[in-house]
């Protein structure tokens, strides 16, 4: 009935003439632009980075150079039990004040985590930035890790374990077969280290690495110097902390038998930290040629590494990945198939990897994907805030977006084909789960 109402012929009248008298009556506005990327250096050693876009909301994070890179093996785990820890009561409020004093000015706090950084971030409208900045250094700086409170995190710790797809697996094995410790070290704790972590061991670990030198705070939707001033909240010991232990990359392998009736096998090569901006971006290329995943909905993959699987026969999927980190990286394929043909899909895609060659169309197509990719992730503040974090730790220094394109256009189809030319002459890690009755061993390969 209401529909029908809305559809009226006097109705829509009535309204387009009331918007046309209110469009002759509508005075012009000001476009209020964008401030340029801002980042300084306080005498403690802590970065702060701001980019003020003027938007509603206003995202704030504080990234530490620690993660399980960081872990022992006495400590494996550890990184993961802060993960799930973050928001707990801290020395000046109860984790329920933090929960609800946020939630009274509609923000949220999240925490995310990679090898090399943990992220602690809030969102909240900018008029009420000021309370969500209060309670997230507070939960950075001041965290007490009460016994009864690190207990009652378990469940979730324990879910996030369970609900691990099979692929997340292959890649953190991957990992581990490639680097053993260091970046080996897993995202998730290992299941005999569920539990172990106490009072102590966490609180031990962000006193070694949670320092103002391994640190930044970065904002996006407010001015630089609201973010300084808001520096002052942030209580942690000055000094640079410990170093990372240097990467060494082995060409092991790693397998675990599920049952199903699928195979996920992770195949990567070494390949250059971030620091190395144009092998970085060359890789990033050379990853979207071997392909990464359908490009329509509910379409096949597109990309090299798909066509070389279903050439195989059988219902298989392959992509390309690449994973950077400050000094290294892995470049290689994920290949998802049924059991029954996956020996005969997995011996396709590394043929391809073995026999890459990239034309001047390929590259041309993988820049404007790559562009587009990253212009998707600065249109996300909390990625945004993540990437600028991830930047300054490994570089000192934040790109501008307007730089993208400039530095995505300078990479030639040549550096693209070295890159192939390098992955193709690289002695490959391997990791297999799922039903592995056809999965070829790594030396068979």
């Amino acid at each position: 009935m209401a529909s029908r109402i809305v559809k009226s012929p006097s109705v829509q009248a009535t309204a387009k003439r009331q918007f046309a008298a209110q469009a002759v009556a509508t005075t012009e506005r000001e476009l209020v632009k964008a401030e340029p990327l801002k980042v300084s250096t306080l005498s403690n050693g802590l970065t702060v980075a701001s980019l003020e876009n003027h938007s509603p909301v206003s995202t704030i994070g504080v990234v530490i150079k620690a993660g399980s890179r960081n872990e022992t093996y006495e400590t494996a785990g550890v990184s993961h039990a802060l993960r799930v820890a973050s928001g707990l009561s801290t020395k000046r409020n109860t984790s329920f004040a933090i929960c609800k004093n946020v939630q009274q000015v509609g923000g949220a706090i999240s925490c995310t985590q990679g090898r090399e950084h943990t992220l602690y971030a809030v969102q909240t409208t900018r008029d009420v930035a000021d309370v969500g900045i209060e309670f997230l250094t507070d939960s950075v700086s001041n965290s007490m890790y009460k016994p009864w409170e690190v207990s009652a995190t378990l469940p979730r710790l324990k879910l996030e374990l369970a609900t691990r797809t099979p692929a997340t697996q292959a890649l953190e094995m991957l990992h581990q077969a490639a680097f053993r410790s260091g970046l080996g070290n897993g995202l998730y704790c290992p299941s005999h280290m569920v539990g172990s972590h106490s009072t102590a061991s966490l609180s031990q670990f962000t006193a070694k690495h949670f320092t103002a030198g391994r640190a930044a705070l970065l904002g996006v939707g407010i001015s630089h110097s609201a973010l300084t001033k808001y520096a002052e909240l942030l209580k942690l010991e000055s000094g640079s902390g410990p170093s990372n232990v240097a990467t060494k990359f082995t060409a092991a392998e790693l397998r675990q038998e599920t049952p199903g009736g699928m195979a996920y096998v992770a195949l990567g090569a070494q390949t250059a930290g971030a620091v190395n901006v144009a092998e970085a971006m060359s890789n990033l290329l050379l990853q979207r040629i071997l392909g990464s995943g359908p490009s329509v909905k509910y379409g096949v993959g597109s990309g090299l590494l798909s066509a070389a699987a279903a050439s195989a026969g059988g219902n298989a999927a392959a992509s390309g990945i690449c994973q950077m980190y400050s000094d290294a990286g892995l470049v290689g394929a994920l290949v998802v198939s049924e059991a029954s043909c996956a020996g005969k899909a997995v011996s396709a895609v590394v043929s391809a990897l073995r026999s890459v060659s990239v034309t001047d169309e390929q590259v041309a197509g993988a820049k404007n994907r790559l562009l587009a990719d990253v212009y998707s992730v600065m249109e996300n503040p909390l990625e945004m805030v993540e990437d600028m974090g991830v930047q300054l730790l490994v570089s000192g220094d934040v790109m501008p977006v307007e730089k993208y394109p400039e530095i995505i256009k300078a990479i030639s189809t040549a550096d693209v084909q070295a890159a192939a030319k390098k992955l193709a002459g690289s002695k490959l890690a391997m990791a297999s789960v799922g039903n592995l009755s056809s999965v070829p061993y790594l030396d068979a390969l």
